[in-house]
């Protein structure tokens, strides 16, 4: 009721409340809440995975994928951190990476495998290089020795197979040329072989 000697009153309008008895105007629902009908006494509360950043609003938003809303009434949605995730719209946390996969950028809406000669923990913003000697597959969460016959320095990569001539043991992080009076005759091999005599 805006007047004096009023014979009836006025519902509220879309996007503001009336709580209480005896107002004399209708109050703008707050930042964090809403009102999409006329004629309600509070604002309703923004629910998880949505917000409401303007006063007087008649909807909430769905969070975008890459951010989310934890609680009830947000003003503003949160920037997943790297390392983690938020695949789709209207979420309500953030997902860790699974272990073996990264994502450098903050507002992920997804992990990237990590790549061959890498590895990761959960929740990881990127990969570590495996150390000399040593390998993994794509999306690996540990390192593993190069095999027997293989070799690899520190880095990404794989283990390189030793060529013929040259040998190495498990963990090698170079393949070792065969020493005078012995020698290697395939690739791939573990250890060098003395000469025979004469």
């Amino acid at each position: 009721v805006e007047s004096d000697g009023a014979s009836d009153q006025e519902a509220c309008p879309a996007g503001k409340h009336a709580s209480g008895s005896g107002n004399t105007e209708c109050a703008p629902c707050e930042l964090g809440k809403f009102a999409a009908t006329k004629d309600v006494p509070e604002c309703h509360v923004a629910q998880k995975g949505h917000y409401v950043d303007d006063e007087g609003a008649t909807e909430e938003t769905a969070c975008e994928a890459g951010t989310y809303a934890s609680g009830e009434g947000s003003r503003e949605c949160t920037v997943a951190n790297a390392g983690y995730f938020v695949p789709g719209k209207g979420a309500d946390h953030q997902t860790g990476c699974n272990p073996g996969e990264f994502s450098a950028a903050a507002a992920s809406e997804k992990c990237s495998v990590c790549p061959v000669g890498t590895s990761s923990e959960a929740a990881s913003p990127s990969c570590t290089s495996c150390g000399a000697g040593e390998t993994s597959e794509a999306g690996s969460s540990v390192c593993k020795k190069c095999p027997a016959g293989r070799a690899k320095g520190a880095g990404p990569g794989e283990c390189i197979q030793c060529k013929q001539g040259s040998y190495a043991e498990s963990g090698a992080s170079e393949c070792s040329s065969a020493k005078p009076g012995h020698f290697v005759e395939s690739d791939g091999a573990s250890d060098q072989e003395a000469c025979p005599a004469g």
